[in-house]
Formats: C-alpha cells, sequence, structure tokens
C-alpha cells in the first residue's frame, strides 16, 4: 500500500515535471555560467569564476535543499558568488529530484557527473583542479554528506572536507524527531526505493533499506572531515541527527566539528550574522587547513 502511494505521488509530479521540460533553463546569473552536464532539465550548474586565477585552483560546491524534490541551484548562488570572492571556483548545482522519478544512485550519480563537467571546464580554461569543498543545505546536505562518504576515492576532484548544515544525516533520528515534516516514510521511501515504515523499522528488510540512504551508515576512519552545522530549535531535522554523527566520526577517528546555532531553527540563514560569520571562518580556517 504505502510503495503504491508513492507510486502514485510520483506520477502526479511527474506530470509537472514534464511541463517544466518544455521550457529552457534560466539565462546564466549575473556574474556566472550555466554549465548543462546533462540532457535532463535539471542537469544543470552554475560556475562563478574568481577575479585572478591562478594554474591551480580549489572547488567549492553547493548543493541547494528541498526534500529531494524541488529548488534549483539559484537557491545557492550566492554562496557559490561568495566562494569566488574568497578565490575559489564556485559552483551553484541541480541535480534530478524525486519529482523526476530518479533516487538516491541517480542523484548521486549527477553529482558526480556535475564534478566531471567542472574539471572539463576547468581544464578548457588552462586551469588544474586541486581540491574540493563540498557543501549543502537540508536534503543538499544529505546528498552532500553521502556523495563525499561514498565517493571519496572516486571523485573527479579530490574533496578535501565536507560542510553539512541542517543534515539529516541518521535517518531513523529524521523519521522519528521531525515535528513539521509528516511524509517522512514517503519520501525515504521513494528515495530508497523501497518500503521504509513503521511496520519494517527494525527489520532486516527496513535497517537494510534505511542504510542505503543513510550517511552515518557509510562513516570508516578514512571519510573527509567534516564540518556539521545545526540550529538546536530545528522541527524539520532534528538537532541531534548531526549531535549522534559528530559522535560517530570521532569515534572512527575523523576530524569533526559541531557547530551549534542556539536558539536557531531549520533556515539557519536567517540566524543572526554573528553566527552565520563563524560559520564562514570555520570553513576558511579549515581550507587553510585541508586545501
Amino acid at each position: 500500500m504505502l510503495r503504491s502511494f508513492v507510486s502514485v505521488l510520483l506520477a502526479l509530479t511527474a506530470v509537472f515535471s514534464a511541463i517544466r521540460s518544455l521550457t529552457s533553463r534560466p539565462t546564466a546569473p549575473v556574474g556566472g555560467e550555466v554549465i548543462k552536464y546533462g540532457s535532463a532539465y535539471n542537469q544543470c550548474l552554475d560556475i562563478f569564476m574568481p577575479d585572478k586565477v591562478g594554474d591551480t585552483a580549489d572547488v567549492v560546491l553547493t548543493i541547494h535543499g528541498g526534500t529531494w524534490s524541488y529548488g534549483d541551484q539559484h537557491q545557492f548562488d550566492k554562496y557559490a558568488q561568495m566562494a569566488a570572492e574568497y578565490g575559489y571556483i564556485g559552483v551553484s548545482l541541480d541535480h534530478r529530484k524525486l519529482t523526476d522519478n530518479v533516487r538516491i544512485d541517480g542523484m548521486l550519480g549527477d553529482i558526480q557527473s556535475a564534478v566531471t563537467a567542472v574539471k572539463q571546464y576547468m581544464e578548457k580554461k588552462g586551469i588544474a583542479a586541486g581540491k574540493m569543498i563540498v557543501a549543502g543545505h537540508s536534503s543538499g546536505a544529505h546528498l552532500a554528506l553521502l556523495y563525499s562518504y561514498k565517493h571519496y576515492e572516486d571523485s573527479p576532484i579530490p574533496i578535501a572536507f565536507v560542510t553539512a548544515v541542517s543534515a539529516p544525516c541518521d535517518m531513523e533520528l529524521f523519521i522519528k524527531g521531525s515535528t513539521t515534516l509528516r511524509n517522512n516514510y514517503y519520501l525515504l521511501t521513494a528515495l530508497a526505493d523501497e518500503e521504509i515504515s513503521e511496520i519494517t523499522i527494525g527489520t532486516a528488510q527496513g535497517s537494510a533499506a534505511l542504510a542505503k540512504i543513510n550517511p552515518i551508515d557509510f562513516v570508516t576512519p578514512d571519510v573527509p572531515p567534516t564540518i556539521l552545522v545545526h540550529g538546536d530549535m530545528d522541527e524539520v531535522v532534528p538537532y541531534n541527527c548531526s549531535v549522534k554523527l559528530y559522535n560517530v566520526l570521532r569515534e572512527n577517528g575523523v576530524d569533526a566539528k559541531l557547530i551549534t546555532f542556539k536558539d536557531q531553527a531549520h533556515q539557519v540563514s536567517l540566524a543572526p550574522q554573528k553566527m552565520r560569520q563563524g560559520a564562514v571562518d570555520a570553513m576558511l580556517e579549515w581550507a587553510d587547513k585541508y586545501l
């Protein structure tokens, strides 16, 4: 019954995706360029170049949120532009979604293809790719973590570290702890393409399905260093998700930093400037350390 409901839900949203695909992608953002890395509507990214670039440059890749179902790269253009202002190649990525009938493997494949496209773009300009910082918010943070933890060995641009903001990094805590999202079981069933429900959670079947999409299950001593940023009043993705991942990373000897935005909710972009600047400063400090 649950899988049938998900199929109907995705079929309905696919109608809107089909209508959307008849339109062209938006024009290039001011100061940036749009790159297509696939034929699908969402397979594109915005790239921003610093004023001065040497023979080698590092990359900051940002991934927007939207419950794996909506949004586009323009949401994070400002962060990619900020990266360019600091001297990095700034990239804001879009990817295919649940509403495009794409599951987790397809989304991770899109990131891999996008990184390849960025590397090739740089090479055409005579710039060698150095290392890459991967960053995201909410579902984008989930993808940033999962990509970094599963593909740190074969990423076309080596991953220096990952920054995850308001990340659903432990999916069982996410399911049980979110007080605003009521369709988490449907979302995760669609994402994993296997049933995840109150009935299957705790069974071998449910655990295997959850493990396919659960960043915390992919932690080893070799995964990239990780910065976690989370508001302790987050009602969408429980703060304890980041606390648990932080502890597991430390137990595995992985360099990790947990930045708590006190009394802040899911949209940490609304937090006071001092808090937000603190997170940026932490990333810059780690850039000096790992790039």
